[in-house]
């Protein structure tokens, strides 16, 4: 009876897990960057993100 309770257990936080994942996935389809490590284009695009919060003269000046 133990058994079949901790086969349950691990079934059920299995399937919750699953479930999770399925909806962080769907929750970031519109990020082409979604899951990246980085590269060039999502630091251009986070600068721009804080280019935009601070709307100062000098922030988007090109390096």
């Amino acid at each position: 009876m133990m058994q079949q309770i901790v086969v349950y257990f691990i079934l059920a936080c299995a399937i919750g897990y699953a479930a999770w994942w399925v909806y962080q996935r769907l929750q970031n389809t519109n990020d082409p960057c979604e899951g990246c490590d980085g590269c060039q284009l999502k630091e251009l695009k986070e600068h721009a993100k804080q280019c935009k919060k601070q709307k100062k003269s000098g922030c988007c000046a090109k390096k």
